[in-house]
């Protein structure tokens, strides 16, 4: 009899580049020790993805939603704001790999369902068409992933609590004025 394929390896490869990407950032993130931590080898890892630069990718999608889905939870867009933050300082490896994968957020051809919730909530909130509030998003984005790599990296606790003071002041005001953005 034909041994069975493992249906869950995939799952168990991405599951454990996760938690060693968290544990330890770039540094973490071997093919070898991905396949010692998931109970298989390292060809059965290449077979799966072609390379590290794959992997990566498949796990910048994987924390990209389990952002989104964080962020889907808020109660205001100022909420959304104040999300963003606490995800990128309790998961500053993960926030890093996002930065690595920035190009994504803005490419047209890939689905963006973040920048579609957010523009919605703007339209639910001040009337109009999700499209109308595309520059208020990326207004928003930018401003949010400044401040955020920023408490991403180890820094002292006056300045942190600065931006995050500043942050959250200058994208009220964002969101509030968002006529001199809208389209």
């Amino acid at each position: 009899m034909p041994p069975h394929a493992d249906q869950l390896l995939e799952e168990r490869i991405l599951k454990t580049a996760h938690k060693l990407w968290r544990m330890r950032g770039e540094k973490g993130l071997t093919l070898r020790a991905i396949a010692r931590e998931a109970g298989t080898s390292t060809p059965t890892v290449y077979k799966r993805f072609r390379n590290k630069e794959a992997l990566r990718k498949a796990l910048a999608e994987r924390i990209r939603l389990q952002l989104n889905e964080y962020l889907f939870g808020a109660k205001s867009l100022e909420d959304v704001c104040q999300r963003y933050l606490v995800f990128a300082q309790e998961h500053p490896h993960e926030y890093q790999l996002l930065i690595h994968s920035w190009s994504d957020v803005f490419h047209p051809d890939f689905p963006r369902p973040g920048r579609q919730w957010v523009m919605t909530q703007f339209a639910n909130r001040f009337g109009g068409e999700p499209e109308d509030y595309s520059r208020c998003f990326f207004a928003l984005f930018l401003l949010s992933h400044g401040a955020a790599s920023l408490l991403s990296l180890p820094g002292d606790d006056a300045s942190r609590a600065e931006v995050r003071r500043k942050f959250l002041e200058i994208s009220a005001a964002l969101i509030q004025q968002n006529q001199i953005l809208r389209a």
